[in-house]
């Protein structure tokens, strides 16, 4: 059974994840208040791969190569997306450390995880106590670095 944490660390449940990242969508790339409010809509909608897809296309196609800014709001999608296929529950980051809670430890390739921890020693471990959860030791890099680092890792338990 999972628990809902509480507490002054960032913790967030996978459908509230846009919580963690403040990113905001720069200037220099849309101009337009209310088509910015339509990009942040949008990219928090996303479900599916599908979707992720059609959005990365269209802010290309409309508004040319994405900024940082908006590629670590796409990376946040991408990790909803995963978090989704993967049945996490939570995502709770604390001094320098995610612990990811799964609802569900079957969906999860033994051979995939294990192929994970072998290839990033000392960043990804294991708790006996809590065999439904996994760290990542995330170390002192900036909000942008972190959720790409969550999301290349995650990725490769999706099957």
């Amino acid at each position: 059974a999972s628990s809902r944490m509480t507490g002054k660390e960032n913790s967030f449940s996978s459908e509230r994840l846009d919580q963690w990242c403040n990113e905001n969508i720069p200037d220099t790339y849309v101009t337009n208040p209310q088509i910015k409010m339509e990009i942040y809509k949008k990219i928090a909608s996303i479900t599916t791969d599908l979707e992720f897809d059609g959005v990365l296309n269209e802010l290309n196609d409309r508004f040319g190569p994405i900024p940082e800014e908006v590629s670590s709001l796409l990376a946040l999608a991408e990790i909803r997306i995963i978090s989704k296929k993967l049945e996490i529950s939570h995502l709770k980051e604390r001094q320098g450390e995610v612990r990811i809670e799964f609802s569900k430890v079957s969906k999860i390739s033994v051979d995939r995880f294990m192929k994970l921890i072998q290839e990033n020693p000392g960043t990804i471990r294991l708790n006996p106590a809590e065999p439904n959860c996994i760290y990542i030791k995330l170390g002192k890099i900036g909000l942008k670095e972190k959720s790409e680092f969550i999301r290349e890792k995650l990725s490769k338990l999706v099957s």
